[in-house]
């Protein structure tokens, strides 16, 4: 079996690539290489243990799970503030429990809540700048938790895993600094697949019933901006949202190389008005990284 390769965010005119990770299907191989590929990384980069949020929803759920089923040790945590739903963290919390491979010498609470945290972060920063939405309020939220996984991840040796998959990268559907870790082992995994690679991983687990309530679940992102997930992108699924990139990734690989019928034209326009395509195109920077400049442009 091939080992996972590391490899750079695709550019978002990389139509062909993107049409190819749309096209990743799951199989007990893929499942055994994501685990592979964890425990490796650790091992190469002289790193001790994985740092992660546990939210109670399918991607954070699912990794920890598969962390405990190979046994890498691992650090998780249930970081509730305000807007989770007593769900949301009786789930998380219950992953944890169940699925906890902390390194040797390591004692952990698995859960804190970070609502008087959050509170104060968002007073001081309201008596600063008194203006505010509930988009930047999620992002602070997101980051308060953040702030916290890197601080124990630096006292413990190790680093933080992301849990985004190629769904959240492609709609941008995340935050900087908030969500982004060292290592991201599903984001360029379709959130199909991963609901697939799940459900395979919970016949091989002694105790599958957390994993299974993440997965039966109504994915939120817990920030109090929508009821869920589908509704901020305006869908009906996750297999939708995969659908509609398709289609429109189909389109501009087509017109790289020739153009647009006048019905495929206008059909283009359709998609990009949709939910996930605008996202896309309103998120690029997001999926570019940090911007450099060459100084040696400037040079006599």
């Amino acid at each position: 079996m091939a080992a996972l390769k590391r490899i750079d965010c695709p550019r978002d005119n990389d139509f062909s690539l993107w049409l190819d990770l749309l096209e990743v299907k799951a199989s007990e191989q893929l499942l055994q290489a994501l685990g592979d590929f964890l425990l490796d990384y650790l091992h190469v980069s002289r790193l001790k243990v994985y740092v992660m949020g546990l939210s109670g929803g399918i991607d954070s759920s699912f990794l920890a799970a598969l962390l405990h089923h190979r046994r890498i040790p691992y650090l998780g945590f249930c970081l509730p503030i305000a807007t989770n739903t007593p769900e949301e963290t009786e789930r998380g919390l219950r992953v944890a429990q169940a699925y906890g491979t902390a390194p040797k010498g390591a004692s952990i609470s698995h859960i804190h809540d970070f609502t008087d945290l959050y509170g104060q972060m968002s007073g001081t920063f309201a008596s600063i700048y008194p203006k505010s939405n509930p988009v930047a309020e999620g992002n602070l939220k997101a980051r308060t938790r953040m702030l916290f996984l890197y601080h124990v991840a630096q006292i413990h040796g190790g680093c933080v895993l992301s849990t985004d998959q190629l769904d959240e990268l492609l709609t941008g559907f995340w935050t900087l600094h908030g969500d982004v870790g060292d290592v991201s082992p599903l984001q360029l995994i379709p959130k199909s697949v991963e609901y697939d690679l799940a459900r395979m991983l919970c016949l091989r687990l002694d105790d599958p019933a957390p994993l299974q309530a993440a997965i039966e679940a109504v994915p939120t992102d817990g920030l109090g901006i929508s009821s869920s997930d589908l509704d901020q992108l305006e869908v009906e699924s996750y297999d939708q949202v995969e659908e509609l990139f398709r289609e429109y990734f189909g389109l501009r690989l087509k017109e790289q190389g020739a153009a647009l019928t006048p019905q495929e034209s206008v059909r283009r326009g359709l998609l990009e008005q949709m939910g996930p395509i605008r996202r896309f195109l309103l998120s690029g920077y997001k999926r570019a990284g940090a911007v450099l400049v060459d100084p040696r442009s400037a040079t006599p």
